[in-house]
């Protein structure tokens, strides 16, 4: 009789196990794969956390933790002020709005409710064991993509896996990730920036789990072939953070993020004239299209009197555009809150390096978008709420 409890628990682990690493195949490693509907993109990892948080959701008993409940509700305000302004103005490209209501409606409602209990249980040896083979692969296949490209001339993809099947032999042309004769480092992203971000959310966790200097080189690189100014940015501030807050503070430290701001910078200015393509767009005065944002400032508003268009680069402008002042206001309450809760919980406590590593990473998405969010594409929101 005492034996049965036991197998029981073994084969219940065993599940979480499996459907743990599924989910991080396919929302980590290929987040892509999949197919569109109506040009809507339909991914097996969105799919199957559908399918997950939907079987969940009727369970006989929801446990929740406290301080996802209040994050809940510090979404509340931004997400009545959106749906309202969007109901009573109306939306351009039905595409952007449902990932704007996946991102900012379902998403929170899974992380912070249906998934609650599963998160604050999760088996970290397991979920870190598969998190460093997940970003190693992306890293080094991102990589790989960016020289196979250069020198065959196509990319490398594979449908329903690396790549949306209805996006075949479409990068090039639908993506915007050219910088002249080559290309952004995309990997199974599809996109650079989009890649950058993510990996950016994630950078401080991945290099204080992972022990091994040249895998973590080998990411730090595929971060720099994003050709991205914005992920630049926002990996020297990662870095600095990092070594001020996460590793002891020494002098050595502040050493160490000069030889490394240096060497960046020298490779920033080398790179483009070695792969051939203008280093002069690195000091693009336009900002690549993004000076154009700031046009509406001069009649913006308490309330959005515009019909939502989806959001730009710049994310606190786009909010701005879109829902006005008091939207951006409930935006920032939102977007914050787990820190705010965070910090007003543990303020009197030594935090671990662990937590350091996940507020990095969330202060550094907050900070990279004031020039590039990439917060509609799919998986931005579901790293930062994870």
């Amino acid at each position: 009789m005492t034996i049965a409890p036991v197998f029981q628990k073994l084969k219940k682990q065993k599940i979480h196990h499996f459907l743990l690493g599924i989910l991080i195949l396919f929302l980590l490693v290929f987040p892509k794969g999949g197919i569109k509907i109506q040009n809507i993109p339909i991914t097996w990892g969105y799919l199957l956390l559908g399918f997950i948080s939907l079987a969940l959701l009727f369970r006989k008993k929801i446990k929740v933790n406290k301080n996802h409940i209040y994050i809940l509700l510090a979404f509340i305000p931004f997400q009545i002020i959106s749906l309202l302004t969007i109901a009573i103005n109306g939306f351009e490209v039905i595409g952007f709005t449902i990932s704007f209501f996946v991102s900012f409606f379902i998403l929170p409602f899974i992380f912070f409710f249906i998934l609650s209990e599963y998160i604050e249980k999760i088996d970290l040896d397991f979920f870190i064991k598969f998190f460093k083979r997940g970003i190693l692969f992306i890293a080094a296949y991102g990589i790989f993509l960016f020289f196979f490209r250069i020198f065959m001339g196509y990319f490398y993809e594979i449908p329903f896996l690396t790549i949306n099947y209805h996006d075949s032999g479409l990068l090039d042309h639908t993506k915007c990730i050219e910088r002249g004769e080559i290309f952004k480092l995309i990997s199974t992203y599809n996109n650079g920036t989009l890649y950058g971000v993510c990996i950016l959310i994630v950078l401080s966790f991945y290099n204080l789990v992972e022990k091994k200097t040249w895998k973590k080189s080998l990411v730090l690189l595929s971060l720099v072939l994003t050709i991205s100014r914005t992920i630049w940015i926002g990996l020297i501030f990662n870095i600095f953070l990092n070594e001020l807050f996460v590793k002891k503070y020494k002098k050595t430290s502040l050493l160490k993020f000069s030889f490394f701001f240096i060497l960046s910078i020298s490779i920033f200015l080398i790179l483009p004239k070695l792969l051939g393509f203008n280093i002069f767009w690195l000091y693009d005065k336009n900002l690549g299209g993004r000076l154009d944002n700031f046009d509406f400032l001069s009649y913006l508003h308490i309330i959005s009197f515009n019909s939502f268009w989806g959001m730009g680069e710049m994310i606190y402008l786009s909010i701005l555009q879109n829902f006005g002042l008091m939207g951006f206001l409930s935006y920032l309450i939102a977007i914050s809150s787990p820190l705010i809760i965070y910090f007003h919980k543990n303020y009197k406590k030594n935090i671990s390096d662990l937590d350091k590593s996940l507020i990095i990473g969330l202060i550094t998405y907050l900070f990279i978008s004031i020039s590039d969010g990439a917060i509609l594409h799919i998986p931005t929101m579901l790293f930062f709420l994870f």
